[in-house]
């Protein structure tokens, strides 16, 4: 910023983003001249102050690496709420790309997307990389040690996911719930749930004891994705949720071998094992989110309600249940033998039209 305070006299101030101390670093100049040299002087001395900056970033965050560029990206995030799910796949891309210079990452993601592709991974497990990559160099670019991102929408866009459409009908979940029963009993709780619920496992295994409420039997649930709080019945778990220990903070919890309750961080291995032994496949505990909401639908539960429980703010039921048209051709078939028969020769007339 410039400022006129005398014939040619001008008070120069400019200010910087510091990372480490996470506020901004002024500098103020008195400078006489014409206005275009005090906007030539302004620029310098940002330059200046930047190179300072820089120089105590190098000092005590020394960015010579992408493990480096992920180590700062991830105290950024820390400090807003970094959940165990996120931190995991921040990990998976830091053993992909860790040890590479930063100059070298573009070239060498490319790479991993390919291969990736190889493998057959989907385009939601591409895009989830692809978003921290990217979200890791713009946090360089917010602290002004890059000019520009090299991870562009152009050289990298986002691949197009196609909704999973994966369906458990009644005899497979009751496969899977005797599954666990017997092989994996103390999961039994949190897939019950979320067979009947559309919930995300991550809202479930942060959920604390005190977020059930006796009085009215819900589960409430203060954040979500959407940003959202989430109110959910507890059905006929009722008793399960009563019978939480008092000392146990858990909604949904293991005890380990010396008798203390803890929370689950890696349920997806016990549950595919599960999945296994009950004989089914390409079958994702995410998966059990859909299958609740499908189930939900075809009992009768609106479209908004089923929303409400999901913690959806738009349509994404269309997307995401089950679409089953021999169901909808039955039921269409039996709403027209329910009605009487005048009605339903106008709606073969009309449909012969």
């Amino acid at each position: 910023m410039i400022k006129k305070v005398g014939r040619n006299e001008w008070c120069i101030r400019v200010s910087v983003q510091d990372p480490k101390k996470g506020y901004p670093i002024s500098r103020q100049k008195k400078f006489s001249g014409s206005k275009s040299d005090a906007q030539l002087e302004e620029i310098n001395l940002k330059k200046a102050l930047k190179a300072e900056i820089n120089g105590s970033l190098t000092y005590n965050h020394t960015v010579s690496t992408f493990k480096d560029a992920i180590r700062l990206y991830r105290e950024r995030l820390q400090k807003r709420g970094l959940s165990v799910h996120w931190s995991r796949k921040i990990d998976l891309v830091e053993s992909e790309l860790g040890h590479l210079k930063l100059d070298q990452v573009p070239d060498q993601f490319k790479q991993v997307i390919i291969h990736l592709e190889g493998q057959g991974k989907g385009p939601a497990t591409i895009n989830r990389r692809l978003e921290i990559v990217r979200a890791v160099f713009n946090h360089l670019v917010r602290i002004e040690y890059l000019d520009r991102n090299p991870i562009s929408e152009n050289r990298f866009p986002k691949l197009k996911e196609k909704p999973r459409d994966r369906y458990l009908n009644k005899d497979e979940q009751l496969r899977l719930l005797n599954a666990i029963r017997e092989h994996r009993p103390y999961i039994e709780p949190i897939v019950r749930y979320m067979l009947m619920i559309p919930c995300r496992i991550s809202e479930l295994t942060e959920a604390k004891r005190d977020q059930y409420n006796t009085f009215n039997n819900t589960l409430y649930f203060p954040t979500s994705k959407a940003k959202i709080p989430i109110y959910r019945p507890v059905l006929d778990m009722k008793d399960y949720f009563d019978s939480i220990p008092s000392d146990c903070p858990y909604l949904f919890y293991w005890i380990d071998r010396k008798g203390n309750f803890r929370k689950f961080n890696n349920i997806r291995k016990p549950f595919q094992y599960c999945v296994k032994k009950a004989g089914l496949t390409d079958l994702r505990i995410h998966d059990l989110r859909h299958i609740s909401a499908t189930d939900l639908y075809e009992s009768g539960v609106s479209e908004r309600e089923i929303m409400d429980l999901a913690g959806w703010k738009t349509t994404m039921l269309s997307s995401y249940r089950h679409k089953n048209s021999l169901k909808t051709a039955q039921k269409m078939q039996s709403g027209i033998k329910d009605q009487d028969p005048e009605t339903t020769t106008n709606l073969l007339q009309c449909s012969n039209l």
